[in-house]
């Protein structure tokens, strides 16, 4: 019988960690890593064989320049968002760094793939000061949807210079995969009043006209202009 009650007794102990063991689930997350143009640039990583990687696990992105004609720019995430300028990107999966990773590298303006805001001016003095939400719509897609792409303040000078860290993924440049948005801004004063320019304007292809920069204007019903000037990547932007 005593033996009996120790038997029952080690099995009570070891059922929490059965049941714990049991519950855990191991969560995997995906990195995916390209070039914005293997025939100047490419890149390793330590995980090439398999992108799909445990929660935790480490992996370390390299981007390899081909030419010094042609750079190493940044890490592009999801086609949005810089996340680093440097060619070495180390960090571990999780939730927040699941993704897809491109390595761009410089090139001539016709064919950069990627565009970020440089600075906006608005020429009413009434919204110096006030901060601003400003979003975007690929209109190829068929859909009006409105993506935040830039939020900040406008200066006393009525100008808000941005820091290059959002993008627009402009495709193949100068080909049939056009690309076109639009744009809408929303500003809040100081006395909280939020003020919506609801007219748009389009960004193309066209727009840049085989430059690297490109202006597209807002106006509104009060014919407040913002013009919002764009410049393709390019080294120089992110070299202090």
């Amino acid at each position: 019988m005593k033996k009996l009650i120790k038997i029952l007794l080690s099995f009570l102990c070891l059922c929490p960690l059965l049941l714990l063991t049991a519950c855990g689930t191991s969560t995997y997350y995906v990195i995916n890593v390209s070039s914005s143009d293997d025939y100047i640039g490419t890149f390793s990583n330590n995980r090439n064989n398999n992108p799909r990687q445990l929660e935790g696990t480490s992996i370390t992105l390299t981007a390899i320049e081909k030419s010094s004609s042609n750079p190493f720019i940044c890490w592009v995430k999801d086609n949005k968002t810089v996340v680093s300028t440097s060619s070495e990107l180390q960090m571990t999966y999780s939730s927040q760094t699941a993704g897809n990773y491109t390595a761009v590298f410089e090139e001539a303006p016709s064919g950069m793939m990627y565009t970020a805001l440089d600075n906006l001016r608005i020429n009413n003095s009434n919204y110096y000061g006030a901060n601003f939400v400003l979003y975007y719509s690929n209109t190829i897609s068929g859909n009006d949807v409105y993506v935040e792409f830039e939020r900040g303040s406008i200066g006393s000078d009525g100008t808000f210079n941005s820091s290059h860290t959002s993008v627009l993924y402009l495709g193949s440049v100068g080909t049939i995969n056009n690309f076109q948005y639009k744009f809408k801004i929303e500003l809040t004063v100081t006395d909280g009043e939020t003020q919506a320019f609801e007219a748009t304007t389009v960004l193309t292809n066209s727009t840049f006209n085989n430059t690297n920069t490109a202006s597209v204007t807002i106006t509104d019903s009060s014919s407040s202009d913002i013009t919002l000037n764009f410049e393709k990547l390019s080294k120089s932007m992110y070299t202090v």
